[in-house]
């Protein structure tokens, strides 16, 4: 069961962090919001909802959810939550990679420790032998 777990949260870990990035990839083309009038709203919003890297990220945002929601009937949400967070090791590098930003020292080195945590997490998993009465 831990294993199982272990690979959806990857997969769901792996299509929650490629969709922030299509999504930034996307909002970075439509360009930012300026203006706060109803025009101007009407006009941003639907070039972002058009735009094939919003959608994508829409896409795999939404594959992350159903997928967490298969995770959640697994596991203890106290012990999956924060295993979310090895998104933000994926984050950081497609960042770098696809997106050409510039991740510093102090921001990898916040990664890293995000990271030493989660590790910690992995090895807390509990089968308890009757499910709390509801």
């Amino acid at each position: 069961m831990k294993l199982r777990v272990t690979l959806v949260m990857l997969v769901a870990i792996v299509a929650a962090g490629a969709g922030n990035v299509c999504l930034s990839k996307g909002m970075q083309l439509v360009g930012s919001l300026d203006a706060y009038d109803p025009a101007s709203l009407a006009k941003f919003f639907l070039a972002a909802v058009t735009s094939p890297w919003v959608v994508g990220g829409i896409l795999l945002e939404l594959a992350n959810y159903f997928l967490w929601l298969a995770v959640l009937s697994w596991s203890d949400v106290s012990w999956a939550l924060p295993l979310n967070a090895l998104e933000y090791i994926l984050v950081g590098l497609a960042a770098a990679v696809f997106l050409g930003e510039r991740v510093g020292p102090v921001r990898w080195l916040g990664i890293a420790f995000i990271a030493a945590g989660v590790a910690l997490l992995m090895d807390s998993w509990e089968h308890p032998e009757t499910p709390p009465a509801a």
